[in-house]
């Protein structure tokens, strides 16, 4: 982190490096995906980890994306990324527009009657969403831009992108502790 109070607080000063985490190919089988997920937090919580997100790798090791447990149940009903895209749909128009595709029947009818069959057969690529624009940031954007992006898009983490290749994740618990230290610091009497 930057000492000089005048310089602004960049991405780069929170990033974590890709490194830090455990990954996994995107050919692997959604039971692989489980099992690697089950790892990383129990890693996590035993103190091996700081991190338990788990990165997914193309076929020439580069970070093609993230997988958390979300993203691993929504691979056991990927028509809905066909149908819904989450991040524009307002939270009060989400319970109306699934209530009506169940009854309908157009999704998830029986969500666990298929579960062992998808989870022995189902890649991650088949299900893995890429990062999208507003799910990245800069390595020197300055933190507000990110901050712009956690608060509108409801994001855990933004990729942290350079010269068009992923580089690192800036964590939302990272930015919300600094914020925190901030105002302890700085907005306390």
């Amino acid at each position: 982190m930057s000492d000089n109070k005048s310089d602004p607080l960049t991405v780069k000063d929170l990033m974590v490096g890709l490194d830090e985490f455990p990954a996994i190919s995107r050919e692997a089988l959604f039971i692989e995906a489980f099992h690697a997920l089950e790892r990383a937090n129990e890693d996590f919580t035993t103190g091996k980890s700081k991190y338990r997100t788990l990165l997914v790798k193309d076929d020439n090791d580069r970070i093609v994306g993230k997988l958390s447990p979300m993203d691993l149940i929504q691979g056991l009903e990927p028509k809905y990324s066909n149908i819904i895209d989450p991040n524009r749909l307002k939270f009060k128009d989400t319970f109306y527009v699934i209530t009506s595709m169940k009854h309908q029947k157009v999704l998830w009818d029986r969500p666990f009657e298929n579960l062992c069959q998808t989870a022995q057969n189902a890649r991650i690529k088949d299900f893995l969403k890429m990062p999208t624009e507003g799910h990245q940031v800069k390595k020197e954007d300055n933190i507000d831009e990110a901050l712009h992006l956690f608060v509108v898009g409801r994001h855990d983490s933004l990729f942290v992108v350079e010269r068009g290749k992923l580089v690192g994740l800036l964590l939302f618990s990272d930015v919300y502790e600094h914020i925190s230290r901030k105002i302890k610091d700085t907005c306390e009497l």
